[in-house]
């Protein structure tokens, strides 16, 4: 039958321009576990982000078009591929790195390799690592499946302190993390390295840095019942103060703004701090406490002090936003209780709830910015703020930034802290 405007079913196509495309495949070919979305979660993204409707054959032909790589079609050569494995487990010093955790640091570095090829890398220059990384049975309380009606019902909520003062022994220095997890599809949307995990005005200003970031806040936010959180005075009344005020027609005793639990019930958090801790916390504070076990960090010299402060929390939170834009990527496995979705990324699951449950919704409320602002001058305004965050005095932070120029400004890792905080202190002892 004539066609004479040359449409079919899938309606006239408005595509976003080349460089937008190519920006969003790639970002699709990092998710679960470098694995890629399949064709079905692409269509989705494409429709939820550019308001793109076509049909599998027209994205094969635009993925063709656009040279989209994939784990078939590789430009990196075999030889560039070990490589990058092997660059990418130097960063992993306690060796808990597996086959899907570097394939998942590898494809947010933009590298595709197989499953097979990188599992054959690792058993030939890594074979000893796989027998540690075995995870043996132990005794576990008794879970509940958790379920939710989508992003934003729910976010859990946590401080880390296995980089704490007493985790780390050092005098007094703490590196303590603060996360926020959200039920639905485990997406992070925010974790940050503070000065004080257990300060409610430190929380409370990072709660508004996280509110003033997305524009809106969860129907029910989930803490422990420690002191941090602020109930009268901190995070809890600002989730309460604002979900009241934009979301009335949501009943307190139906839809809490806030759930108080035990720490070892706040699970969606909990577990994923133990994740954290067996993929990145034991690497990260092996190099920490190299500085202690050799000597170099003296806790009773208080340059020594300012320094560390200075040094450590910028390249602990490289590392975190790395490790959550791997946890946000891979691939959550399904499990047979589980009720809430799973087989794709967290990040898929945030965006496009509905293509993983029909009957999933955001439940975000959105929020007036300017009772975000008067709540911000409630808890100090901006003054406040760099204060409950600052590890160390723009003073001092200026000055170290001078040595560190005067070094050449050379690369810091795990490897290479513990020798930039020696230079770096010849050079402050001597001013």
């Amino acid at each position: 039958m004539p066609n004479p405007t040359g449409e079919n079913q899938w309606g006239k196509k408005k595509y976003p321009p080349d460089d937008e495309l190519i920006a969003a495949f790639i970002q699709y070919g990092k998710e679960k576990n470098g694995s890629g979305l399949n064709a079905e979660e692409q269509l989705a993204r494409l429709e939820k982000e550019f308001g793109l409707r076509i049909g599998k054959r027209t994205l094969t032909t635009l993925r063709k078009r656009l040279l989209i790589p994939s784990v078939r079609k590789n430009p990196v050569a075999a030889q560039d591929r070990m490589q990058a494995v092997l660059d990418v487990k130097q960063h992993d010093i306690a060796g808990r790195w597996g086959v899907a955790q570097v394939r998942q640091r590898l494809a947010n570095q933009g590298i595709i390799i197989s499953r097979d090829e990188t599992r054959d890398i690792l058993h030939d220059h890594f074979d000893e690592e796989f027998e540690t990384r075995f995870v043996g049975k132990k005794d576990a309380l008794e879970r509940t499946p958790l379920d939710c009606l989508g992003p934003w019902h729910q976010i859990h909520c946590d401080g880390h302190e296995k980089l704490g003062a007493q985790a780390l022994d050092m005098g007094g220095i703490a590196l303590g993390i603060y996360a926020f997890k959200d039920q639905f599809g485990t997406f992070v949307p925010i974790m940050r390295v503070l000065p004080n995990v257990r300060k409610a005005n430190t929380i409370a200003h990072f709660y508004l840095d996280f509110i003033e970031e997305y524009g809106c806040i969860c129907l029910t936010l989930i803490t422990d019942k420690g002191s941090e959180v602020g109930v009268k005075d901190g995070m809890i009344y600002i989730q309460k103060t604002l979900r009241l005020e934009s979301a009335p027609e949501f009943t307190i005793e139906e839809w809490p703004p806030w759930v108080g639990v035990q720490s070892k019930k706040n699970t969606p958090i909990e577990g994923f701090w133990r994740w954290k801790r067996a993929g990145e916390g034991h690497s990260i504070r092996q190099a920490i406490l190299v500085g202690k076990n050799e000597g170099i960090f003296n806790p009773a010299n208080p340059r020594h002090i300012d320094i560390f402060n200075w040094l450590w929390p910028r390249l602990v939170q490289e590392r975190l936003d790395e490790f959550r834009e791997y946890w946000n990527n891979h691939k959550l496995s399904k499990q047979q209780k589980k009720i809430l979705p799973s087989g794709t990324s967290p990040r898929h699951m945030w965006l496009v709830p509905s293509s993983v449950r029909a009957t999933a919704r955001d439940c975000s409320v959105r929020v007036n910015m300017e009772s975000v602002r008067r709540l911000r001058d409630e808890m100090g305004g901006h003054e406040g703020r760099e204060e409950a965050m600052q590890f160390v005095s723009r003073e001092f932070s200026a000055e170290a930034d001078s040595a560190l120029g005067q070094l050449g400004y050379p690369t810091i890792t795990l490897s290479t802290a513990w020798d930039v905080f020696v230079a770096v202190d010849d050079i402050l002892s001597h001013v």
